[in-house]
């Protein structure tokens, strides 16, 4: 270490931040499972979907019940195949946007 030691003072005002920052148990257990994070392609996709606006949800909420019910009305395959499409996006989102708030990554 370059330079003078700390002095007692300083040593005791140290050690009473680090036992205070000790009792946050979720600061102590992201510090010491501290990571990067997941560096596979997976990993990036979950932060990509984890910053995706919660408004986009509802509006694939809504375009999925539209599509349903012209889809009830109308009995056109094609009506019936973007309802699934925009259905299950919506469900790929929701459920990888969990797994990445259930696993810390943030938006």
């Amino acid at each position: 270490m370059d330079g003078p030691g700390l002095s007692g003072r300083e040593l005791r005002i140290l050690t009473e931040i680090e036992n205070g920052l000790q009792t946050d148990r979720r600061l102590d257990r992201a510090l010491r499972t501290m990571r990067h994070g997941p560096r596979w392609l997976a990993g990036r996709l979950l932060r990509a979907v984890a910053r995706v606006p919660v408004f986009v949800f509802s509006l694939l909420g809504a375009l999925s019940a539209t599509l349903l019910l012209i889809s009830a009305t109308a009995h056109s395959p094609a009506v019936l195949t973007g309802f699934s499409l925009v259905w299950a996006s919506s469900i790929a989102l929701g459920t990888a946007r969990v797994v990445a708030h259930r696993r810390g990554i943030a938006p």
